[in-house]
C-alpha cells in the first residue's frame, strides 16, 4: 500500500514537473531565439518556403523586436520577389536601404521587409491579417504588385500561393471565394483533400501557431547547425554579385517559354472580382482604409520585354490597371518606364543598384507621411 501511494505521488510529480517545463518553454523559448537567423532586414526565405507555418515564429520575433525598441512609428513593406528584392543579399534589398536612408535622414521610422517571393495578392490579403494577430501595426505599409499578377490564372498561379491553410482559418469566407483555384491548382491537385488530411493541416496549423517548441523546431535546427559547421571551421559562402540582364545570353530565349509568355500576355484583363487579383485587392484596400499605404506596379524590363510590352493590348492594360487605383483611397505608383533598364537583372528583378534607385524613390513618398 505504501509503495503504492509512493509510486502516486512521483507519477503526479513528473507531471507537475513535466508541465512546469513546457510552461517555461512556452514562456521563455520566443525571447532565446537569435532574431537575425530569422529575420535580418527581410524575413528568411529558406526558413519559410519548406514550412509556411514558420511565418509564425518570423512574426513573433519580429513583434518582439518593436516592443524591444519601443517603436511607435515603422512601415511594413509586403509583396513577391521584387519587393523582397531578389536576386541579391539583405544588405542589398529596398528595406536596408530605405532603414539606412530613414537613418540617415533623422526620419523617426523603421521598415520591415515580411515580402517573400511568389506571394500573390491573396498572401498579402492573409500577411495582413496575421500581422493585425500579432499586433503588427498596418498602418503604415508598402505593397508591390505585378502585371502578371493580373493576367487571367487558368488555373496557375494559385490566387494564394504560400498561406492557404492561414486564409482559411482566419477568412473562411475569403479562403471560399478563391477555394475552386485553389483546388484545381497544380500546386494541390495531387494532393490528398479529405476529411483526415484536412484534419491533419488544422492540427499543423495549431501547434505551429501557439506551441513554442514546434514553432521554433525548425529555427532551433537551423541555429544549432550552423553553429556545428561554426566548431567544424566551415565558412558560409559569399553571394556572387548580381549580374545585369544584358550579360546574361540565355535570357531572350528563356523568355519565350509559355510560363513567361503567360506573364505578358496582352489579353484584356477583367477589372472585376472574378479576377482573384481584384478581389483580394478590394480587401486590402478596404482594410486599409484611413491608413497611409502605398502600391506600387513593378516596372518590368522594357528593353528585354520588348515584343511584348509594346503590344496594344499590353499597353491597354497597363492603362486598366491604372484607372482601377485611380479613385481607391490608397497611394499608387506606377514605375514603368521610370527604371533605367541598365539596372535590371532580368525581366522584372533589379540588380542592388535598382532596389538602390528603387528605394530613393519610395523613400521620397513615405517621408510625406506623417511619422514620429
Amino acid at each position: 500500500m505504501y509503495s503504492k501511494q509512493m509510486l502516486h505521488l512521483r507519477n503526479f510529480k513528473t507531471i507537475i514537473y513535466f508541465v512546469i517545463y513546457f510552461l517555461v518553454i512556452q514562456l521563455f523559448l520566443p525571447f532565446l531565439m537569435p532574431v537575425n537567423i530569422i529575420y535580418d532586414d527581410r524575413m528568411n526565405y529558406n526558413f519559410i518556403k519548406n514550412r509556411p507555418t514558420n511565418i509564425e515564429a518570423m512574426l513573433e520575433q519580429v513583434k518582439l523586436i518593436i516592443d524591444k525598441e519601443n517603436l511607435k512609428e515603422y512601415v511594413v513593406i509586403l509583396g513577391d520577389s521584387v519587393a523582397y528584392s531578389n536576386p541579391g543579399p539583405s544588405n542589398q534589398s529596398i528595406s536596408y536601404y530605405l532603414n539606412e536612408m530613414a537613418q540617415k535622414e533623422g526620419a523617426g521610422f523603421k521598415v520591415f521587409n515580411l515580402a517573400m517571393p511568389a506571394m500573390q495578392t491573396g498572401d498579402i490579403y492573409t500577411m495582413l491579417l496575421k500581422m493585425k494577430q500579432y499586433g503588427i501595426s498596418t498602418d503604415h505599409v508598402i505593397i508591390n504588385v505585378v502585371y502578371a499578377g493580373f493576367v487571367n490564372r487558368d488555373p496557375d498561379p494559385p490566387a494564394v500561393y504560400w498561406l492557404q491553410q492561414q486564409l482559411k482559418d482566419i477568412d473562411l469566407n475569403a479562403y471560399r471565394q478563391v477555394e475552386s483555384n485553389l483546388l484545381a491548382n497544380s500546386q494541390n491537385k495531387e494532393k490528398n483533400t479529405n476529411i483526415i488530411s484536412n484534419l491533419k493541416k488544422s492540427i499543423n496549423l495549431f501547434l505551429y501557431e501557439k506551441i513554442s517548441i514546434f514553432k521554433y523546431k525548425d529555427l532551433l535546427q537551423l541555429y544549432f547547425s550552423e553553429k556545428i559547421d561554426q566548431i567544424r571551421g566551415k565558412v558560409a559562402s559569399e553571394t556572387e554579385p548580381v549580374q545585369p540582364w544584358y550579360t546574361k545570353d540565355f535570357l531572350p530565349e528563356l523568355l519565350k517559354q509559355p510560363e513567361y509568355q503567360r506573364d505578358s500576355s496582352d489579353k484584356e484583363f477583367k477589372m472585376d472580382e472574378t479576377n482573384p487579383q481584384i478581389y483580394f485587392l478590394n480587401k486590402i484596400i478596404a482594410m486599409q482604409k484611413d491608413t497611409k499605404t502605398l502600391i506600387f506596379l513593378a516596372p518590368i524590363n522594357n528593353e528585354l520585354l520588348y515584343y511584348n510590352f509594346n503590344k496594344p493590348g499590353y499597353q491597354k492594360n497597363l492603362k486598366r490597371i491604372d484607372a482601377f487605383f485611380k479613385d481607391k483611397p490608397v497611394d499608387y505608383i506606377n514605375f514603368n518606364g521610370v527604371i533605367d533598364d541598365k539596372l535590371f537583372s532580368d525581366h522584372i528583378h533589379l540588380t542592388p543598384e535598382g532596389y538602390h534607385y528603387l528605394s530613393i524613390l519610395l523613400f521620397e513618398k513615405i517621408s510625406t507621411w506623417e511619422m514620429n
